[in-house]
């Protein structure tokens, strides 16, 4: 098969999309011809080849500073239409792929879809918005009730990263049929447990770690009011950055927990990561709303339990063998599990096992990637009937 990929950012830019598009089409270039369609970012090339994949960016103007209920950065493409249909007629896929409704200039390359004659599989990285805050939920389900409604319904196929996004987001005159769940993956023979000397480092028993973008969806202001009543010899590692670290910042330092919470706002490699996480007990996640939350089975590869909220598609990924869920916004909730588990050392090691037998059972890459290219030739294989 031929497949092309589209969405507004790819490697070297580092996201939770990218990321995954990036670890498919390493996987996919194996056995099929892969290429991306995306923005030029400065230092890159127009053309290269990435793990068996050609990438095609084009030139686009690319914002970093947007309003608040806007995720920076944004990306406006120069001339889309005229370098798609030229990637298109070098390519000749047999699938477009695309990965992000929100960026209107490169989600419109659906409405060529018939002038391309090309199937378009579409995957909903995120869900309509609920539950974050009054902008961002306005402004984002007003785009999906007329311009995202428009692609999802232009689209011959659509792939949702849970059941709650789908259920919520796709529009129901949109058959059915035509959609499938498959859950986003972790690289399960890199993300482990590792032995590491962190943890004496840091000088603390017991540590969690969260890695998300310092914004308000995360809900990280509550989990730092909760670290107020957690017990013992505790630290948290809050891996990170994002608009909302001088606030969090100020609140730890007005709370007095300045040896309690490190922030790690600097990039890292994903090889640090796991080194964070396998030195931690758990990891907590206190988003107001998640679509998925790919962190949550990375730490979970690296064997730890899991704290999180219960909104959105976490309890999908959040079994009650390998965590807990708490009500968004609750920081005595959060003190409360967190306390339990650092009293309970037995808890710890089952769910500690249950989480990383989860990940392995469910949510490993590969059986992202078999599943996706399953779809892609049960459509095209259809099609051809």
């Amino acid at each position: 098969m031929r497949i092309m990929h589209i969405n507004p950012f790819f490697y070297p830019y580092y996201g939770g999309t990218e990321n995954y598009l990036f670890d498919l089409c390493k996987r996919l270039s194996k056995k099929n011809s892969v290429s991306v369609f995306t923005s030029k970012l400065p230092n890159t090339k127009e053309v290269e080849e990435i793990n068996g994949a050609r990438v095609y960016r084009i030139n686009s103007i690319v914002f970093k500073k947007l309003p608040t209920f806007l995720s920076p950065p944004f990306s406006l493409p120069h001339s889309l239409k005229r370098d798609l249909f030229k990637v298109c007629e070098k390519e000749k896929p047999d699938i477009i792929h695309l990965h992000n409704r929100f960026f209107l200039s490169y989600s419109s390359s659906i409405f060529f879809k018939k002038l391309l004659g090309v199937p378009f599989f579409l995957t909903l990285h995120n869900a309509k918005t609920m539950g974050i805050n009054e902008g961002t939920d306005f402004f984002g389900q007003l785009f999906d009730n007329t311009i995202g409604k428009r692609i999802m319904l232009r689209s011959d196929w659509i792939i949702a990263n849970s059941k709650w996004t789908l259920d919520l987001t796709v529009p129901q005159t949109f058959p059915r049929e035509r959609t499938e769940v498959i859950y986003n993956g972790v690289d399960t023979k890199k993300f482990k447990k590792i032995k590491t000397d962190l943890k004496d480092e840091l000088g603390c028993e017991f540590l969690s770690t969260t890695v998300c973008r310092l914004i308000p969806q995360k809900g990280v202001e509550y989990l730092i009011n909760a670290i107020k009543e957690i017990n013992g010899d505790f630290k948290a590692i809050i891996i990170g950055r994002g608009p909302n670290f001088l606030k969090l910042k100020s609140l730890v330092k007005n709370f007095g927990l300045t040896k309690k919470v490190k922030f790690v706002t600097e990039f890292i490699s994903s090889e640090k990561v796991i080194n964070y996480y396998s030195a931690s007990d758990f990891s907590i996640l206190p988003s107001l709303w998640e679509p998925f939350g790919i962190t949550l089975i990375e730490a979970m590869a690296c064997s730890n339990p899991i704290i999180a909220t219960n909104v959105g598609g976490i309890p999908e990924v959040v079994t009650p063998d390998c965590g807990f869920l708490v009500e968004p916004r609750n920081p005595r909730q959060i003190a409360a599990v967190t306390n339990r588990l650092i009293s309970d050392e037995n808890l710890r090691k089952k769910m500690s096992k249950k989480a990383r037998e989860r990940c392995e059972r469910i949510f490993d890459f590969d059986f992202l990637v078999n599943n996706v290219e399953q779809s892609y030739r049960n459509y095209l294989d259809e099609r051809k009937n």
